[in-house]
Formats: C-alpha cells, structure tokens, sequence
C-alpha cells in the first residue's frame, strides 16, 4: 500500500486554515489533478456524506468521490476516496505552530483489481504529487 506524508507551514491563523482546506471547493485552487467540486458542496465536511469530485487522471476528465470518514472541527479531517479503481484514505490535519499553522495532507493508497499491477508506479507517484498539492496549498495561500 503506498503511503505519502507531505507538510508546510502557513502563516495564516489555524482556524482559518482549517476552514479554507475543509471546503472541498477550494480544492481545485491547490489540488491540481481535481478539476472541480459542485458550488453546492458543504463548506465543512459532515461524516458519513459523500462528496461528488471531477478530476484528472493519465487519461482524461473522470468522476468520482470523497466520503468524509472523520472531523474534527479545526483539527483534521478524513476522506476515503473512489477515483476511477483507486481508493485512497485521504488525511488533512491543521495545527497552530508559530506564526502560523502546519497543514499536513496524508495518503493511503489501495488499489483493487486489476489497479495492483500499478503498484509500483503509484509507490513513486503519490509522494511526489503530495508533495507538489501541499505546496501549492502554501502559494495559494501565500501572505
């Protein structure tokens, strides 16, 4: 199962971090393969809803979801996702550090069927694109 951890500092207050990332329509500002979210999308996650996305895979535009498994006012939230045979368990935390606040986005990969034989390939792929989302969260967000 490939896993990634990627974090930044942003010198922005926590609260207003948090409420910036748990909007699932500001995702598409800094989550590049996320095309777009519905203007009607709950501007904080409740648990157990699911959340329509479109995104980017290697090939083309698809469809898909997040469900959000977990949420802790101001603190994280988890999403298990459904992106055309991959299922990621997504994790967003916000902490006060500083001046500012830690975001930090986690990923858990599984892949099903016929998807395993991209293994290796997402082993090497999820860290990076990790990486590149949390930095440009961090731009996005930029002072």
């Amino acid at each position: 199962m490939p896993t990634a951890t990627a974090s930044v500092v942003v010198r922005r207050p926590p609260a207003e971090l948090f409420a910036f990332v748990a909007d699932l329509r500001n995702e598409p500002s800094w989550h590049v393969d996320i095309a777009s979210v519905p203007a009607d999308t709950d501007p904080v996650p409740v648990v157990g809803t699911t959340y329509p996305v479109s995104f980017k895979p290697f090939l083309g535009k698809s469809e898909g979801t997040f469900t959000a498994v977990e949420v802790v006012p101001g603190e994280r939230i988890v999403y298990d996702a459904a992106l055309a045979g991959i299922t990621p368990r997504i994790t967003y935390t916000v902490e006060p550090v500083g001046q500012g606040a830690r975001f930090t986005r986690s990923v858990e990969l599984h892949l099903r069927g016929p998807m395993v034989v991209m293994t290796p390939v997402m082993a090497l792929m999820i860290p990076r694109r990790n990486k590149v989302f949390v930095e440009n969260l961090a731009k996005v967000l930029a002072d």
